[in-house]
C-alpha cells in the first residue's frame, strides 16, 4: 500500500476577529479596492487576511458606509468624488470597521 501525501493545511488567525482559518478558507482583501487604487495610482496595496464571515461583513459595512458622490458646496450639486477621496473614504471606512470588530471581541 502506497501513502497517500496530504497537503498540509496551515492555520491563519483572521486581522480583524482573531478567528483561525486554514489557509484555503482565508481571504484577501484589499482595504482600497484595486481599481480605485489603480485610479488614484497607488502601487502598494494594502492587503489584510480575513475569515469568510469578516469579509463579508466589510463588504456589507463597505456597501452602507460608502458613497461615491458628494455634495460640492461651491458647485451646489453632487459630484463624483476624485480616486484620492476614494481612497480615503475606503481606508476610513475599514479602519472604524476594524475598530467595531475590537469592540466585540472582548
Amino acid at each position: 500500500m502506497e501513502k497517500k501525501k496530504m497537503a498540509k493545511v496551515q492555520s491563519l488567525v483572521c486581522q480583524l476577529c482573531g478567528s483561525e482559518v486554514n489557509s484555503r478558507s482565508i481571504e484577501k482583501h484589499y482595504v482600497v479596492p484595486k481599481e480605485i487604487m489603480e485610479q488614484a495610482r497607488i502601487r502598494r496595496a494594502k492587503i489584510v487576511r480575513l475569515c469568510p464571515k469578516c469579509n463579508a461583513e466589510l463588504r456589507n459595512w463597505y456597501n452602507a458606509k460608502i458613497a461615491s458622490t458628494t455634495y460640492d458646496t461651491q458647485i451646489k450639486q453632487f459630484r463624483q468624488k476624485l480616486p484620492a477621496e476614494m481612497v480615503k473614504e475606503y481606508e476610513g471606512a475599514y479602519n472604524r470597521f476594524a475598530r467595531y470588530k475590537k469592540t466585540q471581541r472582548v
